[in-house]
């Protein structure tokens, strides 16, 4: 637990910086950037540990996808939105997993799984009511990052084919570094602001590379910690990140949510610790 613990409490960095680094480069770019250093950092890593990059699979186009699309809404999300609320509209992403597992995967439905659904629901209406006011169609991106990390989620929970973890997330970088160099090119003559490739600032080079590094860090301890403790109850450290975030979006930036935006996000909250609940008693 205390693995995750510290990756929950740490995750939220990567966020702060990928705001920091919005103010300079294309949301897009920070993707390219942070998913080709993944790749580069993880090849590194393999070496060091000795251990062998595994063969491309077709899986890993829709996970790379999924997750790269994700990464892209939240920074786009960054530009406009404070720390705290970006993530506090993100966290609706258990809910969608939940209804996608009914929809997709034939998953039983519940009274107290409808009913904490709903309740989420209407936290995220809460969350979204004030920062809809400030803020514009902006509060809907962090809401689509939750969607496709939810369906990132869900092919990983569905799937055999993957059995490294390095492998996975090597071929990840790989593929999103392709797939973002590809939207550059396509985007080029219609001087998309989100998706541009700015001049590159030298000096914030050693913000790039703590971007990839805090994110490889968070996943290896999620990782780790997946094997000494039941994922359930790990998920629910998950919801920690919002003290994390407020408290770096106060520091660095001087964002503080509004009342709304914090009730909703408890709200929401509560819903997903409720949830893993259920869904662990289903289970014993």
């Amino acid at each position: 637990m205390i693995l995750m613990l510290l990756a929950v409490l740490i995750i939220p960095f990567s966020d702060a910086i990928g705001k920091w680094l919005s103010s300079t480069y294309s949301p897009m770019q920070i993707t390219f950037f942070r998913f080709l250093l993944q790749a580069i950092l993880i090849y590194f890593v393999a070496r060091v540990l000795r251990k062998k990059i595994g063969a491309f699979k077709t899986i890993y186009l829709y996970l790379a996808f999924f997750i790269s699309s994700c990464m892209f809404l939240l920074f786009w999300g960054l530009m406009y939105l404070p720390l705290a609320n970006n993530i506090a509209l993100f966290f609706i992403e258990p809910l969608v997993l939940t209804v996608l597992s009914i929809v997709f995967l034939k998953e039983k439905v519940t009274r107290a799984l409808l009913i904490v659904l709903f309740v989420g629901l209407l936290g995220t209406m809460i969350i979204i009511r004030p920062n809809w006011s400030a803020y514009g169609t902006a509060a809907i991106l962090p809401i689509l990052a939750a969607i496709f990390y939810a369906l990132y989620l869900m092919t990983i929970r569905v799937s055999k084919d993957i059995k490294d973890v390095l492998t996975m997330q090597f071929w990840i970088g790989i593929i999103a570094s392709v797939f973002t160099s590809i939207l550059f090119l396509i985007a080029q003559p219609f001087d998309l602001e989100v998706l541009s490739f700015n001049k590159i600032d030298h000096s914030l080079w050693w913000l790039v590379f703590l971007l990839a590094v805090v994110t490889i860090v968070s996943q290896l301890l999620i990782s780790n910690a997946l094997y000494y403790a039941n994922a359930s109850l790990l998920a629910s450290f998950q919801y920690l990140e919002i003290i994390s975030a407020t408290l770096l979006g106060w520091i660095i930036f001087n964002d503080i949510p509004d009342r709304l935006t914090m009730l909703g996000a408890i709200i929401v909250i509560f819903s997903g610790v409720y949830l893993i609940k259920v869904e662990r008693n289903s289970k014993d």
